[in-house]
């Protein structure tokens, strides 16, 4: 996940396969598979900027039926860790400069 920040200073969490999520609404749509609070970690990122996210082996238990959910937007998910709790997103030292274009990318030290 890399950081970009906004002219206010806060941070906005640019998200890429392999980062663990947290949903924050439920899934769109009539029949909604997933609920806020469910977690998982990002498989796909489509070209309209959508997610797939899987769910089994995170929040739900590894070989059930739904396992992936498809089509959540950005903007219904937060960065989490392996338990499912939210990420808290800051200027400090854990983070550091990988964009050497100095518009204020930052990625998480790993």
């Amino acid at each position: 996940m890399k950081l970009h920040f906004r002219a206010d200073g806060r941070p906005v969490p640019m998200l890429e396969v392999g980062d663990l999520v947290r949903l924050t609404r439920a899934e769109p749509g009539p029949a909604p598979v997933a609920k806020a609070g469910e977690w998982g970690r990002v498989r796909r990122i489509s070209a309209k900027g959508t997610l797939e996210i899987e769910l089994a082996g995170y929040s739900r238990p590894r070989g059930v039926a739904l396992s992936m959910v498809s089509d959540i937007p950005q903007t219904n998910v937060i960065p989490c860790d392996q338990r499912g709790v939210a990420l808290e997103l800051s200027q400090e030292a854990h983070w550091r400069k990988s964009d050497a274009s100095g518009f204020g990318s930052r990625k998480k030290q790993g």
